[in-house]
């Protein structure tokens, strides 16, 4: 409740209000008596003091350091009953209390301390009761309402009739989810991109909150009033337009009520949804895992999620974050790969959004696929004709990675296996992709489209780490490195060109238009500094790891 109502009660219908009038809607729980002057070092917020000042009638001065620390502490108010020991409200004291807009209230003389004390306090507890009490009807309404077997959008008409005004209920990107029948004619539904963006000032961290609509409409509410829906995770906002910017408590606990049992049916839904997405989940693992081998048996248990067999063919893309880049990625992986957090450690909210943004884009391009959480990855089993081929090109997968980053601001990149035929060749495609991805993030690729290929020498040789691959190449040329930048790059050009023309000094000579005297020379000193002989079958083949290892090693743009 507010001071201005707690001035109503009989004890203190006979007080005048001596300055701060600015501030008589403060919220007030409760009311104390001062008998000391030290009292500051015990006051909370919403309390309202009273006081004969006896502990201020030597120093009346010290008022307005009281009255600073009260307003601070965030008081309700202060009550003097003057003509005791104070004779008078001092004017410096009126000055401060009406700049801070804090409450001075000058007590009547007709009436106890002790009797403000009991009645205010009796009248504090009885609000607090009846408020209690309507907060507990209006749940037990609100719940009814879900029992019965009705849902969100009975909710919010509920509300909406009870708090006689309109309310609308968004998801956490601003979508309207539910909304009372005055949105659904003029002046209201002008009215709808306004309140969308003074919601969406409001952090679905933060608590409720009321904005004033800056370009309001003539003759209907003027103000926003908002209740932050959370879970685990923020569910959007509950609004109600009103007329004035101050909240009354009675509404406020209604909204706070209905929000508590929108809460519960959201997170009922989600439950539903997450133990039904953890069964597709656990079925096609077993699929990808090879612990299902028989083709009739995965079509039978596959059948209700879509997959089936035929003329169709199958791809796998498995999809992940770039930034969920933490750790291996698969036990196959090692320490050089860059390594990925699983989607475990993020919040949930971030995984909802992705699988929820991925399944959306795939949809809207009239894709048939299957959808489905493995460890850390978002995995994608597409179905299509023989002649629909064409149509799952990188370019298309390049849209829906943009999409995704737009709506979201996620990065997310794709790893693509081979097409197969058979329900039982799903475990080799899944591995396919894994690999594709793993290697292109290697490859310090980002928002990537990667299709599956055999690796190259050079793909294996980044699974290695990196130290090792480093001291390796230090190993060979640590001579060469001593030597000065000229003849260091004059050599390394002559080995690589030499091993390049299959060891062949004529056409290693004509490709550096140099003598070939000079080029058995640059050879010759080779040799002596590594410490290898060039024609010998094993060395050769580590001067070419070699030189492709420092192609690995390279800064990119070197």
């Amino acid at each position: 409740m507010i001071l201005a109502d707690l001035l109503k009660i009989p004890s203190l219908s006979g007080s005048t209000v001596a300055a701060g009038h600015a501030g008589l809607n403060r919220k007030v729980s409760t009311v104390n008596l001062m008998d000391a002057p030290d009292i500051i070092h015990y006051i909370k917020p919403h309390e309202l003091l009273v006081t004969t000042a006896y502990a201020l009638k030597d120093t009346p001065q010290d008022l307005v350091a009281l009255i600073t620390s009260m307003a601070a502490v965030g008081c309700a108010g202060l009550g003097i009953k003057t003509k005791r020991f104070l004779a008078e409200m001092p004017e410096a004291a009126i000055a401060r209390a009406d700049e801070l807009q804090f409450p001075l209230i000058e007590l009547s003389l007709d009436v106890s301390l002790g009797d403000i004390l009991n009645q205010s306090l009796g009248f504090i507890l009885e609000k607090q009761t009846d408020e209690l009490r309507y907060a507990l009807e209006s749940h037990r309404h609100f719940s009814n309402i879900v029992l019965k077997g009705q849902g969100i959008h009975e909710i919010v008409q509920e509300l909406a009739a009870l708090l006689g005004s309109p309310t609308m209920l968004f998801d956490p990107k601003l979508t309207l989810v539910a909304a009372s029948s005055h949105f659904q004619k003029e002046p209201y539904s002008r009215m709808l991109p306004q309140i969308r963006l003074a919601v969406g000032s409001l952090s679905a961290q933060d608590k409720e909150a009321v904005f004033c609509l800056t370009a309001p409409e003539p003759g209907v509410f003027n103000h926003v009033a908002v209740h932050p829906i959370k879970t685990y995770q923020p569910q959007g906002f509950l609004v109600s337009l009103q007329h004035s910017y101050q909240l009354q408590q009675l509404p406020a606990l209604a909204m706070e009520q209905a929000a508590n049992v929108i809460s519960f049916e959201l997170l009922k839904t989600q439950a539903v949804k997450e133990r039904s997405r953890r069964y597709k989940n656990d079925l096609f693992s077993d699929f990808v895992d090879g612990l299902v081998t028989s083709e009739q048996e995965m079509l039978r248990r596959g059948k209700r999620y879509g997959l089936n067999a035929g003329t169709t063919s199958s791809l796998c893309i498995v999809a992940r974050p770039d930034s969920s880049a933490a750790e291996p990625a698969s036990p196959t992986a090692s320490k050089a790969s860059i390594k990925a957090r699983p989607f475990e450690e993020q919040q949930l909210s971030d995984y909802e959004e992705l699988y929820d943004s991925l399944k959306a884009a795939f949809k809207e391009q009239g894709l048939s696929f299957i959808i489905f959480s493995k460890k850390s990855w978002l995995v994608l089993l597409l179905t299509f004709q023989p002649e629909e081929a064409q149509t799952i090109a990188p370019e298309l997968l390049a849209r829906i990675s943009d999409q995704v980053f737009e709506s979201t601001g996620i990065a997310v990149s794709f790893g693509i296996g081979n097409p197969v035929k058979k329900l039982t060749d799903i475990p080799a495609t899944y591995k396919e992709a894994i690999d594709a991805w793993e290697t292109a993030f290697t490859s310090r690729k980002r928002r990537f489209v990667q299709f599956y290929h055999a690796k190259e020498l050079t793909d294996l040789l980044r699974l290695l780490p990196v130290e090792e691959l480093r001291k390796f190449h230090n190993d060979m040329f640590k001579e060469l490195n001593r030597l000065e930048e000229k003849e260091r790059s004059e050599l390394m050009r002559t080995l690589v060109v030499y091993h390049s023309n299959n060891c062949q000094i004529a056409e290693t000579a004509k490709q550096l238009f140099v003598h070939r005297n000079t080029v058995i020379y640059r050879l010759e000193k080779c040799e002596q500094l590594t410490g290898r002989k060039l024609r010998n079958d094993s060395d050769n083949l580590r001067f070419r790891i070699a030189y492709l290892i420092g192609q690995i090693l390279e800064p990119p743009g070197s």
